[in-house]
């Protein structure tokens, strides 16, 4: 009996050691795998600090290329599920170019529901950047410009045919009882064929709504008259030269602005083909100090302090004032070791300007060099008083390499807008036909030389002739069906304006129930025929469905809304592109989901305002006429006119 429990025991043995073996084999695997996974996680983090070192020994602010490559790698990292692997390579791209919003907007995003808190923060970082950086200040502006200018003038051209559309009928009655009265369906063809002859004339669609504003001007309200009278004013101000105006502004960043170069000279480095643009635009404008001061910041960066010195000091004669060249003047006296000219240049600087940084944390380390301890922990401590995080930063990277033991002054952001607007006229309206966005807008209207004039005697033109049709012939919608009528064709029952289908029906009848009946029956039949046709333009484009009923100022709200919504779908959000090409080299498509989600909700929105206000209720007809049922009856006959 004694083998038995043995054998057990050996048993139990025997599967432990399978048990632990099986054991360890997973941890090993696990810690393998683990290893294989972190193995490019450094690699990554070395390949990262080692640029950051190659941009700070440099003297650079941005490394754009490097940043935008890291940008990639964390989208990538992102899509395959990689959160800690894509926040590595998010915040190496933020490390590499401060003023690049992207990676902190993404940061954002991935971090949102694991840590609110610091997303919260990373937003906030990438609206401040946005906020401090010129290159992103005139992309903003760009597309704010073409935005508005696009937005505003469409969807006024849009709410004008719809107000065409509604009081076309009446335009057409008028044509055809002045043409010789027919009841043949030619006179009424052969009236529409002359209402709708501008469309053929050639002049382009804004000319020929403008026409159509004037024939149409005797049939509108006061609503419709404040819309068209805005489009007018619209037009006629872009054709002043609001348009060229506002081009270069407008118009797509690029490298040939002299305000863009400079900032990507100051903050990312220069290769050959920006330097030889830096000299030229020197050579064309030598009153210019920005030019002379990125050129001797970019030459001091590079080592040649007697070129830097050059033109820091011509620099320093245009801007004597400006702390921001005294104190790359002062960098270079200190790299030459002159330092007292560096002592000097750096207390002027901290005169002009108290609250600047940097020419108190230099005079720190001129006066360590010449070993004045006293003073150099005095200006430190001044310099940390006004922008303490940026003298710990600078603590902590600084090297024996000048680029990273010296703060560099950096131009005001204003003084790039200045230089901006100095030089827009040189950019002039080709600016803004390199935007496809302006150019449909220039298209839509007249030759410049002649819009001003033309546009305005236009309307003016036609406005003569629409109110003399609308006054020799005044029009009414029929009190029952609201088909067109006039003096000519009205019939009056009750104290009521008939059509003569409508009138023909309940003329010889003595019966009120019988005759109430027949109107109202006619009158569905009208209203369903209206409706069909109103929602029809309402699912076409939503907001025109409320012009056509006379809802103007809400209708004009819902194109404006949906006219905004297509356009950023069409634009992927912007419509100018960056002047820093962006990193996702795509269709955009997953961008364009949220725009396409906003597009949908407002689409929706407008067709179901249009259906809220939608009525297929009958007015019923008295059976007696009293003071209140006239004043009834002309209410709807007003109502017509919008």
């Amino acid at each position: 009996m004694e083998p038995g429990p043995r054998c057990a025991w050996r048993a139990l043995q025997g599967r432990e050691a399978a048990l632990l073996v099986a054991l360890s084999t997973f941890l090993t695997l696990s810690i393998l795998t683990a290893a294989v996974r972190v193995a490019p996680a450094r690699a990554a983090s070395a390949r990262d600090a080692s640029e950051i070192e190659q941009k700070l020994n440099a003297g650079q602010i941005r490394a754009l290329a490097s940043a935008q490559a890291r940008y990639r790698e964390g989208i990538a990292a992102l899509a395959t599920g990689n959160t800690a692997d894509a926040t590595d390579r998010l915040e190496a791209a933020a490390a590499l170019d401060p003023d690049y919003p992207d990676p902190h907007f993404t940061l954002a995003r991935a971090l949102a529901f694991r840590d609110p808190e610091r997303a919260a923060g990373e937003l906030g970082e990438a609206f401040r950047i946005l906020a401090r950086s010129y290159a992103w200040q005139r992309h903003l502006l760009a597309n704010a410009l073409t935005a508005f200018i696009v937005i505003w003038s469409i969807s006024l051209l849009v709410a004008v045919v719809g107000i065409g559309l509604r009081h076309l009928p009446h335009l057409v009655h008028v044509l055809h009882e002045l043409t010789g009265r027919t009841r043949s369906w030619l006179g009424g063809l052969a009236a529409t064929a002359m209402a709708l002859s501008p469309l053929l004339w050639g002049l382009g669609p804004v000319p020929t709504a403008t026409v159509y504003c004037g024939l149409l001007s005797f049939r509108f309200g006061r609503r419709e008259a404040f819309v068209v009278g805005l489009f007018l004013a619209t037009w006629i101000l872009l054709a002043a030269g609001g348009l060229k105006a506002t081009a270069p502004w407008a118009g797509a960043p690029s490298l040939e602005e002299p305000s863009l170069l400079v900032d990507r000279v100051l903050r990312s480095g220069a290769d050959a083909e920006l330097k030889s643009a830096l000299a030229a635009l020197e050579a064309r404008d030598p009153t210019e100090p920005l030019y002379p001061f990125a050129a001797g910041t970019l030459a001091r960066r590079e080592g040649d302090f007697d070129r830097a010195e050059r033109q820091l000091l011509q620099a320093t004669a245009l801007r004597p004032h400006a702390a921001w060249v005294l104190v790359n003047l002062g960098n270079v006296y200190f790299a030459k070791e002159d330092f007292e000219h560096a002592r000097a240049a750096y207390l002027k600087a901290a005169q002009e300007d108290p609250r600047a940084p940097e020419p108190h944390y230099n005079l720190a380390q001129t006066y360590t060099k010449q070993l004045m301890f006293t003073e150099a922990n005095r200006e430190q401590s001044v310099a940390s008083t006004i922008a303490f995080e940026r003298v710990r930063d600078m603590s902590r990277i600084s090297a024996p390499q000048l680029n990273r033991t010296m703060m560099e002054g950096m131009p005001p952001v204003e003084a790039f807008w200045s230089l901006a607007r100095r030089t827009a006229p040189e950019r002039g309206i080709q600016a803004a036909r390199d935007n496809p966005w302006i150019g449909f807008v220039e298209r839509l209207m007249p030759p410049s030389p002649f819009a001003v004039a033309f546009l305005p005697v236009l309307f003016l033109l036609f406005a003569v002739l629409g109110q003399v049709l609308g006054r020799s012939l005044a029009t009414i919608p029929c009190s029952n069906c609201q088909r067109v009528v006039c003096r000519r064709c009205v019939h009056r029952m009750q104290q009521r304006a008939f059509c003569d289908e409508c009138y023909g029906a309940v003329k010889d009848l003595r019966s009120m129930e019988f005759t109430r009946l027949l109107l109202t029956g006619r009158d569905r039949r009208a209203s369903r025929r209206r409706t069909l046709w109103e929602t029809a333009t309402t699912f076409l484009l939503p907001g025109s469905g409320q012009m056509l009923r006379g809802a103007t100022l809400s209708g004009f709200l819902a194109i404006l809304i949906l006219v905004t919504a297509a356009v950023l779908v069409l634009g992927n959000g912007a419509l100018v592109p960056s002047v820093d090409v962006l990193p996702v080299d795509s269709a955009g498509w997953a961008q364009r989901i949220p725009l396409t989600i906003l597009f949908a909700l407002t689409y929706v929105l407008t067709v179901a305002r249009y259906y809220a206000k939608t009525t297929t209720q009958v007015p019923s007809l008295t059976p007696a006429v009293t003071r209140s049922t006239g004043r009834a009856s002309e209410r709807r006959v007003e109502g017509g006119r919008g």
